[in-house]
């Protein structure tokens, strides 16, 4: 590898050139174009490696194909002629283990921090059998949090006509690679492949028709998130801190599901119970509608609403009980603060609690008709006040899961923040 600065600008010119920082050393940066580019200086110098793809002129190619020749997009619709990489990632467990994925169909490898690449594209069976399937475009790299040498890989053949999904799996740095794609659907290529980080076995695609999960590492996928609409998703990811799963989709829309842990904890034990109640997060009691004068922040008056507080209470039902489905909160005395009726379908289900206690009984002799049972309607007036009880304070909770004369019991710990 050489010294390169300007390199980088007149090679990385793609609409999606991928760029990269080490998840073992923030200075680290990596970029590619039709080389790989590594920097451990944050961008001030950068090293480069040899043409990583095929070298092949896209111009020559006919527009939109021409029987028996290979199909070239419009030159003005941002396509290179040269190849380029679009995906690159670090093995999160052994640093300098790289790879990179390029748009005509190599797929390289380093275990030498990208001093030099291996490809092991010829391994992967999407990638031969034909002219065409060696240039189908490379959409994801993802290495494994779990074993340094385990590395899933996502495969878009749609400029050939091939809609299908590839996806495959490779746990000796490339040398055999085995297909994951199990039952999705036939039509909708693969854009982005995500191994969660805390479940070896689960797993996230974002196809060019929506969102599907697989719970067995592959074999079988489910369409995910009810809501979501049949999108086509580009890219997803993991919230490190919070545990959300965060989608990005070609319309420019974002796309959170809060808190992944029932997912995370779903196993055949957990099935195989009539009830189960996974693990609460840690709560945020915020401190909302915070303000600031004149006084303090100069000519003008800011105002800002932080996320309304609350925290999710998931659990699992093997069927739908006879009885109601109860969900007390109880402090480190065993006083219970709040009491919560549940839903009660089969499969997971989730409960909202707002961090708030009880709300107290409704004085009998409120002016306007408002007292006792709540006349005067709209809400009880006094804007709700007797609706709602007031917010917790911080500290350590007890959980209980009420089904059917079993109880489930999970620990919750609410901070304070402002």
């Amino acid at each position: 590898m050489v010294a390169a600065v300007a390199a980088v600008a007149a090679a990385v010119n793609a609409w999606n050139t991928p760029l990269v920082l080490s998840p073992h050393n923030p200075r680290v940066v990596y970029a590619g174009g039709d080389r790989f580019f590594k920097s451990l200086d944050r961008g001030e110098t950068w090293t480069y490696s040899p043409d990583l793809t095929k070298r092949i002129d896209r111009t020559t190619f006919s527009i939109m194909g021409v029987k028996g020749t290979e199909p070239m997009a419009s030159k003005h619709d941002g396509y290179q002629g040269f190849g380029f990489i679009t995906t690159i990632a670090e093995s999160p467990l052994q640093p300098g283990v790289l790879w990179a994925g390029t748009d005509d169909g190599n797929v390289q490898v380093s275990r030498d921090g990208g001093a030099t690449f291996t490809n092991v594209a010829k391994n992967v069976p999407a990638l031969t059998g034909s002219r065409d399937r060696e240039l189908y475009h490379i959409t994801r790299v993802e290495p494994s949090r779990f074993d340094a040498g385990t590395c899933y890989l996502a495969v878009d053949g749609h400029r050939f006509d091939d809609f299908k999904p590839y996806v495959f799996v490779t746990r000796d740095y490339g040398a055999t690679w085995k297909s994951v794609a199990g039952n999705l659907p036939e039509w909708g290529h693969v854009n982005v492949i995500r191994e969660d980080p805390k479940n070896r076995s689960l797993l996230y695609a974002g196809t060019e028709f929506g969102l599907y999960v697989s719970l067995d590492g592959g074999a079988e996928w489910r369409r995910f998130m009810s809501g979501m609409p049949l999108v086509r998703v580009d890219d997803l990811l993991i919230h490190p801190r919070d545990n959300d799963l965060i989608v990005g989709t070609h319309g420019r829309g974002i796309y959170i599901l809060d808190d992944l842990t029932p997912l995370q904890q779903l196993s055949a034990r957990v099935t195989g119970a009539d009830a189960h109640l996974f693990e609460v997060r840690p709560a945020v009691q915020w401190l909302n509608d915070v303000r600031y004068s004149r006084a303090a922040s100069g000519a003008k008056s800011f105002r800002g609403n932080n996320p309304a507080p609350g925290t999710a209470i998931s659990y699992f039902l093997k069927s739908a009980p006879a009885g109601d489905v109860r969900i007390t909160i109880s402090d480190y005395t065993g006083r219970v603060v709040r009491t919560l009726t549940g839903t009660k379908d089969a499969g997971l289900n989730r409960v909202q609690w707002n961090l708030r206690a009880n709300a107290p009984p409704r004085p009998a002799n409120l002016p306007g008709g408002f007292g006792g049972g709540g006349g005067g309607g709209g809400g009880g007036g006094f804007n709700a006040l007797f609706n709602q009880g007031p917010p917790v304070e911080a500290g350590a909770y007890l959980v209980k899961l009420s089904v059917d004369g079993k109880d489930y019991t999970t620990g919750l710990r609410i901070q304070s923040r402002a």
